[in-house]
Order: C-alpha cells, then sequence, then structure tokens
C-alpha cells in the first residue's frame, strides 16, 4: 500500500467509514496477532489483546494521525496492551507466590491478600482517573520503563513536559493514597 493509500485510508477511517477500519483489520489482524503471540506465547491472550487493539483504533479513530503509519500505532497500542497483561499477570504470580510461601498463619495470610489486591484496585483506579495523556506519560516510564527522552520523542513532546506530567501523576497517586489510607 502506498502512503498515499494509507493517508486516504485513515482519513476515511476517522470519519466512521466501516469499509476503511476492515480494510485496516484485514491489512493487520495477523500481524498484530503474531506480533501479541511471540509476546504472551498464548493464542487466548494474543487474540484477546487484537481484539482490544482494534477496540482501541475504533474508539480513537479521530485522533489517529493521518501523517503516521497506522501499523506503527497498531503496534503501539498492541505493545502497551500487552505488557500491561504481562504486568497484571506479574502482581498475580507475585502475590500468589507470598501467600503461598506464607501459609503458616492462615488468617493472616487471608487479611494480606485481602488487603494487597484492595491496594492493588485502588491503585489501578487511580491511574485510570488520570487525564488520558497524563496516564500515557506515566504508564510508558513506570510500567514500560522508558527514558523521558524516548516518552518525548515517541509523543512528539518536550522532555520537560514529560518530567511535569509524571509529577502531577505522583502528587495525584500520592494524595489519593494518604486521603484514602490514614492511620
Amino acid at each position: 500500500m502506498t502512503i498515499l493509500d494509507e493517508k486516504t485510508l485513515i482519513l476515511s477511517l476517522q470519519r466512521g467509514s466501516i469499509p476503511a477500519f476492515e480494510r485496516i483489520f484485514s491489512l493487520y489482524h495477523k500481524r498484530i496477532y503474531n506480533f501479541c503471540l511471540s509476546l504472551h506465547q498464548s493464542s487466548d491472550y494474543a487474540e484477546e489483546i487484537v481484539q482490544k487493539v482494534f477496540v482501541a483504533l475504533w474508539e480513537q479513530r479521530e485522533q489517529v494521525d493521518e501523517n503516521k503509519p497506522v501499523g506503527s500505532y497498531l503496534y503501539s497500542i498492541a505493545r502497551y496492551m500487552a505488557y500491561q497483561e504481562l504486568r497484571h499477570q506479574v502482581y498475580k504470580k507475585a502475590a500468589l507466590d507470598h501467600f503461598t510461601s506464607n501459609l503458616i498463619d492462615t488468617n493472616e495470610s487471608t487479611k494480606d491478600e485481602v488487603l494487597f489486591n484492595e491496594l492493588l484496585t485502588f491503585l489501578e483506579s487511580l491511574i485510570e482517573r488520570l487525564p488520558e495523556s497524563q496516564r500515557r506519560i506515566f504508564e510508558l516510564s513506570r510500567f514500560e520503563g522508558l527514558t523521558y527522552k524516548q516518552i518525548a520523542e515517541q509523543l512528539n513532546i518536550t522532555e520537560n513536559t514529560v518530567d511535569t506530567q509524571i509529577r502531577r501523576a505522583l502528587n495525584f497517586l500520592r494524595d489519593r493514597y494518604k486521603n484514602n489510607f490514614k492511620d
């Protein structure tokens, strides 16, 4: 597909064209699936992530930059969602390992598990409440391990903006944590 054809396709997608969406889906579904499969080694997870990627594409179609390859956009979404899923699995495994290694005091273990899950749910809900661009910057930094410079380049913003947004996000999270978990 030529750059001009892709730009036309993206512009049609932005206007809500279902045939344009279907064309993008047919062009990229298998590639995104294979990419996700290489990250998760599970066809169920890969297919679930692919579905989420294309739902996100449709929901955010008006923000897709027609001057950039749509494939890059789809891979970014897929990478982000795959890492989110991996992070969630790591948390679950860490919690499970922690609690199974401390089975001596079942009552305390159950209490710890409930508190851990409550805290994790609370943190995830706080992160979801951040403004979209601030949340994206925060997640790229904290969950994907990108440097401020890498984030700035990827999002086409200044490093100072990245720093400011991360500071604001951390302040928001700290304030809400203090207000909800006072001793």
